[in-house]
């Protein structure tokens, strides 16, 4: 019987759990004992599985899929030559270490592009009409709110007609560090602009409370 015939076989519904068990346990022995090849074989009849869990890991992860596969074929791997042949619903086992393997290149990287401040100096946005929405923006670039390249960023993909995965595809950037970078930006600059609002309501409320010169009463001495 060949890997693959023996592959649709552990996937037929009609095959019994002691079955695949005692399938997956000669695999792992024949891993163990005898090397690469049988690593490789193990690999190919654990293959539908695996592209599950990876699968799994891509949803909103916006990093390069490549990695997520790489660590989910590495853990499988890694796994299979120490794991006891005699624990048991081997496969399950062997699949979860692959996603454990996967789900952390996926939260260090939304955790990196979450804590970190890209630096995007070679950023050329297209150059859109500019109106109020650019004086608002340079000065919150001249007030200390923004960076230039933020404010490029929110210029570029919320006035003009860029799209975000442009951006990132420019700078060699995940989508979802552009992502959560404008997602900052945005966020100061809408704090900014309420400060500042409530700040001229202030003033303006000041002004009108306080009696102009020409309606002053005369000072009667």
């Amino acid at each position: 019987m060949t890997l693959i015939e023996l592959r649709n076989l552990l996937l037929a519904k009609r095959t019994a759990k002691a079955a695949r068990d005692a399938v997956w346990r000669q695999l792992v022995i024949a891993a163990q004992a005898h090397g690469a090849a049988w690593v490789l074989g193990a690999v190919g009849v654990g293959l539908p599985g695996l592209r599950r869990a990876a699968g799994k890991l891509m949803k909103d992860y916006t990093g390069d899929p490549d990695d997520i596969d790489s660590e989910v074929l590495a853990g499988f791997t890694a796994r299979l030559k120490t794991i006891d042949p005699d624990a048991g619903s081997l496969a399950i086992r062997l699949m979860r270490e692959a996603q454990i393997a996967g789900a952390k290149v996926r939260t260090a990287e939304l955790d990196y592009a979450t804590r970190t401040r890209p630096q995007w100096e070679s950023f050329e946005p297209r150059q859109a009409d500019r109106g109020h929405e650019d004086l608002v923006l340079a000065e919150a670039v001249r007030d200390g709110i923004l960076t230039g390249e933020e404010a490029s960023l929110i210029l570029s993909t919320r006035l003009d007609d860029m799209r975000l995965h442009e951006v990132a595809d420019q700078l060699g950037e995940s989508y979802f560090r552009v992502f959560r970078a404008r997602q900052r930006a945005e966020s100061a600059l809408i704090s900014w602009l309420n400060a500042r609002h409530t700040r001229k309501k202030a003033e303006i409320c000041e002004q009108s409370q306080t009696p102009s010169a020409k309606n002053r009463p005369e000072n009667p001495l």
